[in-house]
């Protein structure tokens, strides 16, 4: 048998001969098959934004939402396959009320981390289950300030700044990486994600998405909200408008090259 995945792919349990475990190669797939997800820290919050594709032009608006409430002060975004998303956000919700029942106050970030990030490494250890199929980043404000983590479908975890997942992600990384997140307030994020998501959108494979957007930080008390309908519409606005001033130069560069 050859270590391109030919009888070594039936099992969440069995490495090839070249130390890869296929299944969770696979449900990286599914990430990376999914709307673009960034989330951005910022001095005072963490905002997420969401390319949420629509297929078909039946779905009812703001159907299958991505991003999950977890506890009052923590907040979920998701790539990849809704449904293993939304089990991922029951089990994180169920560490955090079993925590604050415990010790009665809310669960820090870092902890609830390390007890998802565990839960979903442990579905690539045994052959009688499947990875799931979708990368989770987590954020809140807590007393020391605003915290962000990013979870794999292996579940290896990191903190970050500004991290991207789902189909765009690197030209999202590369975005991000422009920007001095650390100066930044979760109004100034709030547009910039909007631009971000406009931007990488692909608008001949995907002609229609949605845009989801939420934030935690010192201007809401410490507690995950949707951003108000009006600031989003405004950061829509704005990104669209960018992307057709960038359009209108590309062309007159072109203009100019010619000549």
């Amino acid at each position: 048998m050859s270590s391109i995945g030919t009888g070594y792919d039936l099992s969440a349990s069995q490495f090839s001969p070249d130390g890869r475990v296929f299944q969770v190669e696979y449900a990286q797939k599914a990430v990376e098959n999914g709307g673009t997800v960034i989330g951005l820290r910022g001095k005072d919050g963490v905002v997420f934004a969401i390319e949420k594709l629509i297929t078909s032009k039946l779905y009812e608006p703001g159907a299958n939402k991505r991003i999950f409430n977890i506890d009052q002060h923590i907040g979920m975004a998701v790539s990849g396959l809704i449904s293993d998303a939304r089990q991922i956000a029951e089990t994180a919700r169920s560490e955090a009320a079993s925590y604050r029942s415990q010790y009665g106050i809310g669960i820090p970030l870092k902890y609830l981390n390390e007890r998802v990030s565990m839960y979903m490494h442990a579905y690539t250890l045994y052959s009688a289950v499947r990875p799931y199929g979708c990368s989770v980043i987590l954020g809140a404000h807590e007393v020391d300030g605003p915290a962000m983590y990013m979870i794999d479908p292996s579940g290896v975890s990191y903190g970050y700044y500004g991290c991207a997942v789902g189909k765009a992600k690197q030209t999202a990384k590369t975005e991000i990486e422009k920007l001095e997140l650390s100066d930044m307030t979760c109004k100034d994020l709030v547009e910039e994600a909007a631009r971000i998501i406009y931007l990488v959108h692909d608008e001949l494979k995907d002609k229609q998405f949605e845009l989801e957007m939420s934030w935690v930080g010192a201007h809401t008390n410490g507690r995950h909200e949707r951003v108000p309908t009006k600031i989003k519409e405004d950061a829509e606005k704005n990104a669209r408008k960018a992307m057709e001033e960038n359009s209108d130069s590309d062309v007159e560069d072109e203009y100019i090259e010619k000549k």
